[in-house]
């Protein structure tokens, strides 16, 4: 009787170990990514700026001004 539930044990184990090594881990090759949902980022944070109106006229939009100074910054802490 002993033996009998030792090998059954030792069945059961083979099987769970031969079903984790048939886990397959890798992607798919192709992945549907129209169904996915774009979620707002939650950090990012606008803030209103009010420039003069001879300033606004060198910007097309604000992507454009934001461009502009990220590149000031850039050049600033190169020089300090």
């Amino acid at each position: 009787m002993k033996n009998n539930t030792t090998n059954k044990i030792k069945q059961k184990s083979i099987r769970i170990i031969d079903e984790i090594e048939t886990v397959d881990d890798e992607l798919p090759i192709e992945i549907d990514f129209s169904k996915m949902k774009q979620i707002e980022n939650p950090i990012k944070k606008s803030v209103l700026i009010k420039l003069d109106s001879d300033l606004a006229l060198h910007f097309k939009n604000s992507r454009q001004l934001n461009k502009f100074l990220r590149l000031q910054l850039k050049s600033y802490a190169i020089i300090n």
